[in-house]
């Protein structure tokens, strides 16, 4: 259930995320920002760098406490999503997307149905290559 969840919420992000994209690449095109949006697509296949745990951590907490739906004060390195964060089947998919668009990484459904609280969420995402 979680897993079909998680493909139709990724598929409507991705949908709007396109119409967005493209509207704003034909604007960048359009008032001379068009070096910016190849410069980005370079910078996707450009060899991965590996971000210090440190700063995954950081920024995997700062995207938590941005969730509307999450409470700032129950987020910790080692906060449980069901327990501690009170998160249900459909916040653990927004939140798991969040990450994926924080870090620029594809996060699999199998891998993603795994992630149970913050500090397996900072593992994970530290040792993805492709992390931004």
């Amino acid at each position: 259930m979680q897993a079909a969840a998680r493909t139709a919420i990724r598929h409507l992000r991705r949908s709007i995320t396109a119409v967005e994209g493209r509207s704003s690449a034909a604007a960048g095109i359009a008032c001379g920002g068009g070096s910016r949006v190849f410069s980005s697509l370079s910078a996707l296949r450009s060899p991965s760098v590996v971000l210090d745990k440190q700063e995954v951590s950081d920024r995997v907490i700062d995207v938590l406490k941005s969730v509307p739906f999450v409470d700032p004060s129950k987020v910790s390195p080692n906060a449980d999503f069901k327990n501690d964060l009170k998160l249900d089947m459909l916040d653990n998919v927004e939140v798991i997307m969040a990450v994926e668009e924080e870090f620029a990484v594809d996060i699999p459904n199998s891998e993603a149905d795994k992630i149970s609280n913050t500090a397996h969420l900072i593992e994970y995402i530290a040792a993805h290559p492709q992390a931004k």
